[in-house]
């Protein structure tokens, strides 16, 4: 068959390389790049073009963690530790801060808290209270209480009150007849270490 004059010239070239027929692939690649390149800086000075919201906050520093806490929320936190399961019962020390207390005298204080378990606990029945002192010196006020959750089980409760820069700190133990002279003291020496924070 005669292959006509004009397409002879195009039979005998050599076959392009591979790299000379990518070329066009790699110039629409980089003229993307481009496009993107382009609109990155436009989104971030849209993003530096808004705003920055100042919110009225204050610290807030937990067990590890720091946050900006909005000023007019409240910390209502209760800490407990925990102990071990002993003589039936999971023993722990509750620490309860009170930021509004309702007396400014800790004594006064600790009697409102102990006419209001009173109050609560029906079987309550209060063996001590008075004042005493924390490890470090500071006034503290005691009350321990024993009260039957059950038929069968009798449970004491030991309370140390103590108050400062405005709020009040109430520091909970619970333990049975047994736990009470077991684990009791190292567990009361631990309360009385409390220190409150001078901030």
């Amino acid at each position: 068959m005669d292959i006509p004059e004009y397409y002879k010239q195009f039979q005998n070239q050599p076959p392009k390389k591979e790299e000379e027929v990518k070329l066009p692939e790699k110039a629409e690649a980089s003229s993307t790049e481009k496009l993107q390149q382009k609109a990155e800086p436009q989104k971030q000075s849209q993003q530096s073009q808004q705003p920055a919201v100042k919110d009225k906050t204050i610290p807030f520093q937990g067990n590890g963690f720091l946050l900006e806490q909005l000023e007019d929320w409240k910390d209502k936190t209760i800490y407990t530790l925990e102990g071990p399961v002993t003589d039936g019962i999971k023993h722990n020390v509750i620490v309860t801060i009170d930021t509004e207390p309702a007396a400014e005298d800790l004594t006064e204080y600790s009697q409102i808290q102990i006419q209001t378990l009173e109050s609560e606990l029906k079987s309550c029945m209060l063996l001590k209270q008075g004042a005493t002192k924390l490890t470090n010196g500071s006034d503290a006020y005691e009350a321990i209480f024993s009260w039957y959750p059950t038929d069968d089980l009798r449970i004491y409760q030991h309370q140390i009150y103590v108050m400062g820069n405005k709020k009040a700190y109430k520091l909970t133990a619970t333990f049975t007849k047994k736990t009470r002279q077991t684990i009791g003291p190292a567990v009361l020496r631990m309360m009385l270490s409390f220190n409150q924070d001078k901030k």
